[in-house]
């Protein structure tokens, strides 16, 4: 007799593989609680086949009611220890031998016939002896007062389900080959009884044996599709879009955090630098003159004195032209013998500057009448000249005002053009030109150092500094985001792609750049899955599914699969609550 010890997480192929190797014709198979192998009816199913294929008798042992019960309904004869087990094989053992006996007519008692062994072997569970003396399967005979198979527990337990299969008889479709097996053992019973009134001495108790244990099985099985139901419901929630009603965002230069609440986010002011020049035209004049010179002439034709000619003496033209002597002088005496006038020659400068001032030569002819009535006369035996008006351009004082003007309202255009350049802007940034603004510009030239300078043009340059708030709009989705995690209910979750986020443009105002944001996302309520248990639990499947549909799509599974209602007890309901689809 060899003993297996099943682990709990051995499948249904390691125990077959663990039978296999098994010899000696009798086993006993601990099966633990929690076995995977006692997860299924067709696991136990399975190691019966193998068995009955092998001429092995097995029994089955655990401590689990609920494991006993699943392999009963599977044809396996199973018991709470392992010493009732070998007892139960022992007298498997013992009956086997006595019935080969008879078989062959070693016994006392009455030989049983082929016809009759026969019977036997069609009235007898599949898997509970196997004569290993020869090929013909027997029943045991169990004593007439305790049944070989069990312990006193598992006799009351077994009986029970007996008496529960008997009550209902061949009423119940589902037990067919049940009543099958219940109508040969009623048949063999009545064909034993009949020959023990002729004299024949065939026992009957292993065939009451037999229909005990029928019966037993037939209750077993149908308590275990009755009391041990199993419900798996797989939910899948609706989905629904959230959406928050248009809000304003603020990008603000004196903000120094993100806040989703109010919000606010900080706008950067960006500053751009900035360069005008420009050359500008003089429009001041200088005006420099220069007077004529020459010399002229006083010719005395007075013979008695000579005449004294004062420095500054003005003489001049006959249309108007003064000059004056810029020396002191004396014309001689005229010479009466040799009739030769006195004459000096003095030089003169025109007495106002210009052109006008050169004249021909004889032309300065008036002498002041205080000379004049002396005998004396004036004449310029040259022409005057160095008489000259010249005019130069000169820088004034509105002249560089007035470049100045200009190269500042060259500023603003010159910061669009820096803002145009995508360099002059942080990556990253969006910069609003209708919030640039730019300081005072400086010039490369102060106006003491050019004003009054005689040139024609002169060369102007002035530098500012620029100044255009920049935002970072990314930050409108975290704070769109927020929001809409805010706004999630308790149980609520986001599902799908990123949430869809909407702003246009911002608007400057009051340097303040304003958006207003629009933000929806994908979500899906996830239910409180033990309410949900309570609320289905002994419900109809059609009942727990109209329940269950409010919330999303469902698939309910119940084993067995005819049972049309699921579980009263929360436990045997396997509720899973899986996250719907991302797409559309």
């Amino acid at each position: 007799m060899s003993t297996i010890y099943l682990e709990p997480d051995d499948e249904i192929t390691t125990a077959i593989a663990r039978l296999r190797a098994v010899s000696d014709g009798e086993l006993v198979l601990v099966v633990p609680p929690g076995s995977r192998v006692a997860t299924s009816r067709i696991n136990f199913k399975l190691i019966a086949r193998e068995a009955n294929e092998r001429k092995l008798n097995v029994a089955a042992v655990s401590d689990d009611p609920a494991v006993r019960a699943l392999a009963v309904s599977a044809g396996l004869p199973t018991y709470d220890t392992i010493g009732a087990a070998e007892t139960a094989l022992a007298n498997f053992r013992e009956q086997d031998r006595k019935l080969a006996e008879r078989l062959s007519g070693g016994s006392d008692e009455a030989r049983v016939t082929e016809e009759e062994a026969e019977a036997l072997r069609a009235a007898r569970p599949p898997l509970w002896s196997a004569a290993r003396s020869s090929d013909t399967n027997v029943m045991p005979t169990p004593a007439p007062d305790t049944s070989p198979f069990e312990s006193p527990a598992d006799s009351m337990r077994n009986a029970e389900f007996a008496a529960g299969r008997a009550r209902m008889g061949a009423t119940d479709s589902r037990f067919g080959d049940t009543r099958a097996m219940d109508a040969s053992l009623l048949t063999d019973m009545a064909t034993r009884a009949e020959r023990r009134r002729r004299g024949r001495r065939i026992p009957i108790a292993p065939l009451l044996v037999v229909a005990l244990l029928a019966l037993l099985i037939g209750g077993v099985a149908y308590g275990a599709y009755v009391l041990l139901p199993t419900a798996t419901i797989t939910l899948t929630p609706q989905t629904s879009t959230l959406r928050l009603d248009p809000f304003p965002v603020t990008a603000d230069p004196n903000s120094a955090v993100v806040d989703p609440v109010t919000g606010t986010l900080p706008a950067q002011s960006i500053a751009v630098p900035l360069h005008v020049t420009d050359t500008f035209d003089a429009t001041g004049t200088q005006v420099s003159e220069t007077k004529a010179t020459g010399t002229v002439k006083f010719r005395s034709e007075n013979t008695v004195n000579p005449v004294n000619i004062p420095a500054g003496t003005f003489v001049a033209t006959e249309d108007g032209v003064e000059f004056v002597t810029l020396e002191a002088a004396v014309v001689p005496t005229a010479n009466f013998a040799t009739s030769t006038p006195g004459t000096v020659n003095v030089a003169v400068r025109a007495v106002r500057a210009g052109p006008n001032g050169n004249v021909a030569e004889h032309t300065i002819v008036l002498a002041p009448r205080s000379i004049s009535s002396q005998l004396v006369s004036v004449s310029n035996p040259a022409p005057t000249t160095g008489g000259a008006r010249n005019e130069t351009s000169v820088i004034t004082k509105a002249d560089y005002d007035a470049a100045v003007a200009t190269l500042t309202s060259r500023l603003d255009n010159a910061l669009a053009v820096a803002l145009a350049d995508p360099n002059s802007v942080p990556r990253g940034l969006t910069a609003y030109p209708a919030s640039a603004t730019h300081g005072a510009p400086t010039a490369d030239q102060p106006r003491e150092q050019l004003v009054g300078l005689v040139a024609p043009s002169f060369d102007l340059a002035l530098d500012a500094t620029g100044h255009v708030l920049a935002v970072n709009e990314a930050v409108i989705d975290d704070i769109a985001a927020a929001r809409l995690d805010a706004a999630l209910g308790p149980a609520q979750q986001t599902i799908g792609p990123p949430p869809v986020i909407t702003f246009g443009p911002g608007e400057v105002a009051d340097g303040l750049i304003g958006y207003e944001v629009d933000a929806s996302v994908l979500t899906y309520t996830a239910p409180d899955q033990g309410s949900l248990v309570n609320q289905v639990r002994g419900k109809t499947i059609t009942e727990a599914t109209s329940i269950l549909s409010a919330y999303g799509s469902v698939d309910i599974v119940i084993w067995p699969d005819f049972i049309d209602r699921l579980p009263d007890q929360a436990t045997r309901i396997s509720l899973t609550v899986t996250p719907p689809p991302a797409g559309p």
